[in-house]
């Protein structure tokens, strides 16, 4: 069973993806931003981490960097969904997703990038 992180300032998408990711049989996290993120991932393992990427505060891109640039946090798989149609390309995640997700669409990059067996560190 995997265990997900589902980042997002807003409850709506983060009970929709609760909901998608709990029928998939995973395990969910929620965070309302990456500040509250990190400190879950503190105190959990987790197998991959589904962000937004404008957020207040600590937003997806930060979150993902600073995810990268810690060796305990940096192979867990970063897949960041935005409403924006261009991917932020200065940020090293692992998969990107255009809002709105069709849920299919949302557990399928989840399993695929969470059966990657080589990731690289940045």
């Amino acid at each position: 069973m995997k265990t997900v992180l589902l980042v997002d300032d807003d409850p709506a998408t983060i009970e929709a993806w609760a909901i998608c990711m709990q029928d998939a049989d995973c395990t969910v996290l929620c965070a309302y931003d990456g500040n509250a993120a990190l400190a879950l991932l503190a105190e959990h393992r987790v197998d991959i981490v589904v962000s937004d990427w404008m957020m207040p505060g600590l937003g997806g891109a930060l979150l993902c960097q600073t995810m990268k640039n810690d060796t305990a946090l940096a192979r867990i798989p970063f897949l960041m969904i935005s409403g924006h149609p261009n991917p932020p390309a200065f940020v090293n995640y692992d998969g990107y997703l255009q809002k709105p997700v069709e849920m299919e669409t949302l557990i399928s990059a989840v399993n695929r990038l969470c059966a990657a067996t080589v990731r690289p560190l940045y």
